[in-house]
């Protein structure tokens, strides 16, 4: 196995398995332990990885580019993003959220609807589609967030109100609630969740039990959530119903 594609198998590894040994890594990809110490300091040089105490490796994700957050749990993104899509009414007006699970969710949308966004890959995706009313927010470009932030954004988005602001996240912790890398991506995901009539919140298990600098919101402020599997620390929260899309569930 070339190094590349070594490498992206570690990391398949840790996003399945939240975090692993040496041993094991070595074990499960029929390698040295030597090579994978070396592909995993590659990877930790990259930012993609950490060593945690008592010799564990976990990926990094809060820290990861959007890019290179894109590259994991493909399977899991589609899966969550095709259950959040069936439970959008037709002719709902919509705020999504930048990253590649509202992508997900984007590319599962099929009914009509209003879609307004600050990201351009969702653009890109519902711009071909005649039911989607399409309004992409302006602003600053942010080529490694892949979306458009700033003041401009932001007066853009007042402008506006939503049945539903349909949320991503960088990280969320039970105790601590939602947060963001960074400033101006919180800044939006706030005024979305202000000027939308319902709140949803959809992650994958690594943004989980993680925290940020930049607050955005209590984890109660979400009227649904969902995400792909049980949450032994998810606190009680009688107003939010929470979803659990567990692997091989498929959603029309």
């Amino acid at each position: 196995m070339h190094k590349a594609a070594r490498q992206q198998a570690l990391l398949a590894l840790l996003s399945e398995q939240g975090q692993s040994s040496v041993a094991q890594l070595s074990q499960a990809l029929r390698v040295s332990v030597d090579t994978v110490r070396r592909d995993l300091n590659d990877l930790q040089q990259q930012g993609l990885a950490q060593k945690n105490h008592g010799g564990a490796i976990a990926l990094d994700v809060p820290v990861m580019s959007r890019a290179a957050r894109s590259t994991l749990l493909n399977a899991t993104k589609q899966r969550l993003g095709r259950a959040v899509a069936a439970q959008i009414p037709p002719g709902a007006t919509l705020m999504l959220d930048a990253g590649s699970t509202l992508l997900a969710v984007a590319e599962a949308l099929t009914v009509p609807a209003r879609v307004i966004t600050a990201s351009l890959d969702i653009a890109v995706v519902l711009s071909q589609r005649p039911q989607i009313e399409l309004i992409l927010l302006g602003g600053q470009w942010d080529s490694a967030q892949r979306l458009f932030a700033g003041a401009a954004t932001l007066a853009m988005l007042q402008r506006y109100r939503a049945d539903i602001a349909i949320l991503g996240a960088c990280a969320v912790h039970a105790g601590l609630g939602i947060s963001a890398s960074q400033e101006a991506d919180a800044e939006i995901k706030r005024a979305m969740l202000a000027l939308s009539a319902q709140r949803w919140l959809v992650v994958d298990h690594l943004k989980l039990d993680c925290c940020q600098p930049h607050q955005v919101a209590d984890l109660a402020a979400m009227q649904r959530l969902f995400i792909d599997r049980p949450w032994d620390a998810l606190p009680a929260m009688p107003a939010t119903d929470v979803s659990v899309i567990p692997e091989g569930e498929h959603h029309e």
